[in-house]
C-alpha cells in the first residue's frame, strides 16, 4: 500500500526532462524521499499499531507539506504479519529500492530483524511499537532509535510498585518471542530489586485465544499477583479469561503494557487497572489538539500512545533531514545523537546517543470504569509521570556495547 500527494504536471515534465541530463546519482538524489512503514496491518496488534499508524504518519506527512528539501515523500506501509523473517526480507527490499527510513515495526521480533538491515545498509530506522530493551542493549547499533517505550521502563515502573505495595510472588504469563523473554528478564529484575521474585512463568504462542489452562495453573499456584505480560489481543484474551476463573478475587492482576484500544475492546475488564504508559491522548492541550485532528480522520477512534509516537518520529526525522540538507543516516544520527526536543507526544525528549534510546517522560495512569468517563474513549486518569531521568534504564546502566 502507498501513499503520497501527486506530483503536479509541470514538475513531472520538469524531471523527466531533467532525467536526461544529470549523471544517475543526482537523479536519485532528487527522486521521492522514501518512508518504509512497517506494522501490524492484520494481526494481534493491527488495533494500536496498523491503519491507525499509517493514518498518523499520512497527517505527519501531509502537515510538514508533503515534501522535504524540495523532494516529495512518499510511504510506503508494509504487513510484517509479526514474522521476523518477513519484516527482515521486506526491511530489505524496501533499503534496496530506496527508503531512507524504516518506521514502527509493532512486535520486538520484527523490530530487531529490521534493525539488523539498517545496521547492514547504513539506514535509519525508528521503532515505535516493538517494546524488547534490548534494541538499546545487546542489539544496540548505530542506525536504530528505539523511541517510545520499552520493557525496561513498564517493569520498572509497573512491576516495581506493585512489588513494593506487598505483591512478592509473582506468576507471568508472556508471549513466546522476543518480546516476551525481554519483557519477563526486565519485570524478573525489577521485582527482585524490591524483594519480590516470579515462582513460574508460562510461554505461550502469539495469538493464543484460550488461556483456560494458563489460568488454572495460576490459580493453583497461589501467587500474589498474576503477571500478564503480553499485549494486544493477547491481553485482551488472557485479561478476560482472568476474570472469567476470578482469579481477581485470589490474586493482583498486574498488566504489563495496555494500550486505549485494549480498552475500548473490553473496557469492564480493565477498569481499576493501573498501567503506565508513554502518552495519553487527553494529556494535556496540545495533546487534545492532534488527538482531535486524528479522531476526525478516524471516525472518532482516539490514538494509541505508538500512533503517536509515529506522528511524532516521522515529523522529528524529517525536521532533521531539513536541518542536515541530506537523507544520508551517518548524517542525520550526527544531527539527532543529544538533541533534545518537545512536542505534543514527547516532553523532555532527548535523542541520547550512548544507545539510541530516546529519553522522554512516562506516565502512571489508572484505568476508568464506564460511570466516570466523561466523554467516549476517555479511560486514563494520569496519577503520576515520571521524568525521564527515572522511567528509562540509566545511561550509566546501559548494557549496549557501542561500536560507533
Amino acid at each position: 500500500m502507498r501513499f503520497s500527494r501527486s506530483v503536479p504536471a509541470a514538475l513531472a515534465v520538469a524531471l523527466l526532462s531533467s532525467s536526461f541530463s544529470v549523471p544517475p546519482a543526482r537523479a536519485a538524489d532528487s527522486g521521492p524521499i522514501k518512508i518504509a512503514l512497517i506494522t501490524d496491518m492484520s494481526g494481534v496488534y493491527a488495533a494500536l499499531a496498523g491503519p491507525g499508524a499509517v493514518e498518523a504518519v499520512k497527517m505527519a506527512v501531509d502537515d510538514f507539506g508533503g515534501k522535504v528539501l524540495g523532494r516529495q515523500i512518499i510511504v510506503d506501509v508494509v504487513d510484517h504479519r509479526n514474522q521476523g523473517p518477513v519484516a527482515q526480507a521486506k526491511a530489505r527490499e524496501e533499503y534496496d529500492s530506496g527508503a531512507e527510513l524504516a518506521l514502527d515495526m509493532t512486535n520486538s521480533a520484527t523490530a530487531i530483524a529490521v534493525a539488523g538491515v539498517a545496521k547492514d545498509k547504513h539506514k535509519l530506522a525508528i521503532v515505535t511499537g516493538g517494546a524488547s530493551s534490548a534494541l538499546t542493549g545487546a542489539n544496540c547499533n548505530k542506525y536504530t532509535y528505539h523511541y517510545a517505550y520499552d520493557t525496561y521502563a513498564l517493569a520498572n515502573s509497573t512491576g516495581a510498585n506493585i512489588t513494593a505495595s506487598g505483591g512478592k510472588k509473582w506468576y507471568g504469563i508472556v508471549p513466546d518471542y522476543a518480546f516476551g523473554a525481554q519483557m519477563l528478564t526486565d519485570f524478573t529484575d525489577a521485582v527482585q530489586r524490591k524483594g519480590g521474585e516470579f515462582v513460574h512463568s508460562d510461554k505461550m504462542p502469539l495469538g493464543t485465544t484460550d488461556f483456560s489452562s494458563y489460568m488454572i495453573a495460576a490459580k493453583n499456584a497461589h501467587p500474589d499477583v498474576l503477571g500478564l505480560l503480553n499485549a494486544g489481543a493477547d491481553t485482551v484474551n488472557s485479561m478476560k479469561a482472568a476474570k472469567q476463573f476470578q482469579l481477581d478475587k485470589q490474586m493482583k492482576i498486574a498488566v504489563g503494557l495496555l494500550f486505549l484500544s485494549d480498552v475500548d475492546a473490553l473496557p469492564d475488564v480493565f477498569a481499576g487497572s493501573r498501567i503506565t504508559t508513554s502518552w495519553y491522548w487527553n494529556e494535556d492541550a496540545a495533546a487534545r489538539k492532534w488527538a482531535d485532528r486524528y479522531a476526525k480522520a478516524m471516525h472518532g477512534l482516539r490514538p494509541t500512545d505508538i500512533q503517536a509516537a509515529d506522528y511524532s518520529a516521522t515529523t522529528q526525522w524529517l525536521n532533521a533531514v531539513k536541518a542536515a540538507g541530506t537523507t544520508d543516516a551517518d548524517a542525520i544520527v550526527k544531527y539527532l545523537d543529544g538533541r533534545q526536543f518537545n512536542d505534543f507526544y514527547a516532553h523532555a525528549g532527548e535523542w541520547r546517543a550512548r544507545d539510541h534510546r530516546v529519553t522522554h517522560e512516562m506516565y502512571v495512569v489508572d484505568v476508568l470504569s464506564k460511570d466516570k468517563i466523561k466523554e467516549p474513549h476517555g479511560w486514563f486518569k494520569i496519577v503520576q509521570t515520571i521524568p525521564p531521568s527515572r522511567a528509562f534504564r540509566p545511561e550509566s546502566q546501559s548494557t549496549c556495547k557501542k561500536d560507533w
